[in-house]
């Protein structure tokens, strides 16, 4: 769930390398199909996706006074920029589906991929990631919200779990005005050069966490190592 988190972002073209083999990331991005398969309800791509160098990542949070403690940003919050700008990024994409005010299960979903300079690069990262996220389970993050003087965002980071490639967790949404509490799904995985970054917001229903947004990785994964 990206509402409030982003900024305008110019789509700059990727460092060029001769030793690497920029992706076509576009074709690892999920399908519509595949997103409302993994929900478990329809969701359609409302926008084209957006791709470029690391300039394409949301960049509109940074430091604690956007979202603290901000070190917690990357498991509450899929592919901003000031979480991956610490690795060497090459190529970067991203996409939003969602179905609002529709009764569904799943709101929206989040699906991004970010192509690193090397394999090794990647696994360092995916490893940062790891240590990163068990760190902030159970931590709060707390965001302004536009609205209201005082309104706050809350997102608590909890149930980390670590499988081979894949790391997730889920964070529960809440805020200081009594709205409903709801659970987004989060993942990462870890293929070649690429790390896949997923959320999915549990909105109605029983809204209970269940493994959507492993699911939809797990697909991204798979169009990474058959890409290559």
């Amino acid at each position: 769930m990206l509402a409030g988190c982003t900024s305008t972002v110019d789509g700059s073209a990727a460092r060029q390398d001769q030793t690497v083999v920029l992706r076509d990331l576009s074709e690892v991005l999920p399908t519509g199909a595949e997103v409302s398969r993994a929900a478990g309800n329809p969701l359609s791509d409302s926008e084209s996706p957006t791709v470029g160098g690391i300039d394409a990542l949301p960049n509109g949070i940074r430091d604690n006074a956007a979202a603290n403690p901000i070190e917690c940003l990357g498991p509450a919050t899929p592919f901003m920029r000031v979480v991956y700008e610490v690795g060497d990024v090459r190529r970067a994409a991203w996409q939003e589906f969602s179905n609002f005010g529709g009764g569904q299960t799943v709101s929206s979903v989040d699906a991004g991929v970010v192509q690193f300079a090397s394999d090794t690069e990647a696994q360092r990262m995916f490893g940062a990631f790891v240590s990163q996220w068990k760190a902030c389970e159970g931590a709060t993050v707390r965001s302004a919200l536009p609205g209201p003087g005082g309104a706050e965002m809350r997102q608590k980071v909890t149930d980390v779990r670590v499988d081979g490639p894949m790391l997730s967790a889920t964070v529960v949404n809440s805020d200081n005005q009594g709205d409903a509490t709801f659970p987004t799904e989060r993942a990462i995985g870890l293929a070649a050069d690429c790390v896949v970054d997923v959320d999915a917001a549990v909105t109605g229903g029983q809204r209970r966490s269940a493994d959507r947004a492993s699911s939809l990785a797990a697909t991204m994964l798979d169009k990474v190592a058959h890409g290559r």
